[in-house]
């Protein structure tokens, strides 16, 4: 495990992932290498990805740090406040340190502005799930199981609910749950719990940072989707692992839909 640190408005813990080249991509037999079926992105080609050194929330944000932005006056309310199971979720001391979500993508930006980072990359967040030896999921090559992550297992009142897993919850997880899932560089539930906004509009490999898709802000001539990354409490087994790519235009919201922070220096 690398560095951590307290930074930011919200007192959120960071992981510090060091410059140097990792693997983005994946052509494993799982891997998404197409367009068609549903709104997964392909992952191919597999792409060797130079970054500097950065820091990465260790865990998602949460409703309580993100009443903190909202108290200040900066952030909107969520779209909603109850989750999957909970009919008060948002705003509800018990949830406090549970994720958040019902967002959209401006509203993510806008509060890891306020809170002095940024949202990362589709790069970053990758490099900072799997490490530089192109591990399938976070915690190595080991298969999933309820101890790694929080995903649609037995608890799971939706349709693709997995009996043959337990990992706790029926819906989200407090941050932080599954420890035995950590990144190699200490960050937690980049497999599950919820689904994460990067900052990247969603373009085929190889990637390239330079080429528009990291384009910011509220630019109306900027049309596209922007890439979610690491699966949620509501998604199967095929949705964890952290090559896998998803997508969305920035407007949308959903009650499996959450994100962190990350900042360059």
């Amino acid at each position: 495990m690398g560095s951590t640190r307290i930074i930011g408005l919200d007192q959120a813990k960071q992981v510090y992932v060091p410059a140097g080249d990792f693997t983005m991509g994946s052509n494993d037999t799982d891997a998404k290498k197409s367009l068609a079926g549903g709104r997964a992105y392909p992952e191919i080609p597999v792409n060797t990805v130079y970054l500097d050194g950065y820091w990465i929330d260790k865990y998602e944000v949460t409703n309580g740090q993100y009443a903190l932005c909202v108290d200040a006056g900066v952030c909107n309310h969520p779209h909603r406040v109850d989750s999957m199971t909970r009919r008060v979720y948002y705003g509800n001391p018990v949830y406090a340190n549970y994720p958040m979500i019902w967002i959209n993508w401006s509203m993510a930006l806008a509060y890891c502005e306020w809170a002095g980072r940024k949202l990362p990359s589709e790069a970053e967040w990758e490099k900072a799930a799997r490490g530089t030896d192109a591990r399938r999921f976070p915690w190595g090559n080991d298969p999933l199981d309820g101890t790694r992550a929080n995903f649609c297992d037995i608890n799971c009142l939706l349709a693709v609910a997995n009996p043959g897993f337990n990992d706790g919850y029926a819906d989200t997880a407090p941050v932080g749950s599954y420890p035995r899932g950590a990144s190699p560089y200490g960050a937690l539930d980049m497999a599950g719990n919820v689904w994460e906004w990067t900052s990247t509009l969603v373009r085929p490999y190889p990637y390239d940072a330079s080429d528009g898709r990291e384009v910011l802000g509220e630019n109306p001539n900027v049309d596209g989707e922007r890439v979610w990354r690491g699966g949620s409490w509501a998604n199967g087994y095929w949705w964890m692992h952290s090559a896998l790519r998803y997508r969305s235009k920035d407007w949308y919201w959903y009650f499996n839909l959450g994100f962190r922070c990350a900042s360059s220096t």
